[in-house]
């Protein structure tokens, strides 16, 4: 259980950090069965990734002067999700399988790169480190409650339908994860315990 102050833009690059590991060893695999448990682990942690941004992290925006930045963000984000949901339903024997996959990719890691680059620096600035703390442990409490699967149709307010809608889709995304036997790729980088 982490004691120490954690930095909010670091969990969020985490994740990023991740997909980009993640998809690397995708386009290196050569057998459709990894093929497969890389692309379930890149929907889970895109999925996971955006909606817990918006439950959490975008809801301080607007506090930071970045209030049309989060409405910005979350309209990419509606982009990403119906990318992530066509490779959630994208059969591995498809053709088209591997470039649905890098559309939707391709999409997370322009927009975390704006994050990385735009963002992530005035909330450096703006951010006490106390602040930046509660914001990282917001955000890592929101990823253990949002769906681990796209659900493109759900609000995307970051308020309450958005976190009752995805406590909903998430218990459900678990069982339709168990039913099917879906299979995931260890990560790479982790985020402390809390």
């Amino acid at each position: 259980m982490s004691t120490a102050l954690l930095d909010v833009t670091r969990e969020i690059k985490i994740d990023h950090d991740n997909v980009r590991d993640l998809f690397d060893r995708f386009k290196a695999a050569t057998d459709l069965k990894e093929k497969a448990i890389l692309a379930n682990t890149l929907v889970r942690e895109m999925a996971i990734h955006g909606d817990a941004e918006e439950i959490s992290v975008y809801n301080d925006y607007s506090v930071l002067g970045l209030g049309d930045t989060a409405a910005h963000n979350k309209e990419e984000h509606a982009e990403i999700k119906r990318l992530v949901y066509a490779a959630d339903t994208t059969s591995v024997d498809k053709p088209e399988f591997s470039s649905v996959i890098e559309r939707a990719v391709t999409t997370f890691l322009t927009h975390a790169k704006e994050e990385e680059d735009d963002q992530h620096p005035i909330m450096r600035q703006k951010l006490s480190p106390e602040d930046s703390d509660k914001l990282a442990r917001a955000f890592l409490k929101a990823r253990t409650k949002v769906p681990t699967r796209p659900h493109p149709a759900a609000p995307q307010t970051g308020d309450m339908a958005q976190k009752a809608a995805g406590m909903q889709a998430h218990l459900h995304d678990k069982v339709v994860e168990t039913v099917t036997g879906r299979d995931f790729a260890d990560l790479r980088f982790k985020h402390p315990q809390i």
